[in-house]
């Protein structure tokens, strides 16, 4: 299977004009962090890092939800 059969209709050529010169690869897919699927890093997807909607939803719920948060570790050194 090619890159160009994983994305929607019409968004490999629309990549392919972003990266101009260089060729399309592999090397372009990152695999969503909720779902695991294969998808394009680029600003043509409006999703980016995320393969679709429902992951980012999903993703937004859990920080919502208290699920994920950010280390107090962080800034602890500043108040020293």
């Amino acid at each position: 299977m090619s890159l160009k059969d994983l994305l929607p209709v019409g968004t490999y050529e629309k990549l392919s004009k972003e990266v101009g010169h260089h060729s399309l690869t592999d090397k372009h897919l990152i695999a969503c962090p909720i779902c695991g699927k294969k998808t394009v890093y680029s600003q043509a997807n409006k999703y980016r890092p995320f393969c679709s909607l429902r992951c980012k939803y999903i993703d937004l719920g859990a920080w919502a939800n208290n699920e994920r948060s950010i280390s107090d570790e962080i800034g602890k050194d500043d108040d020293a």
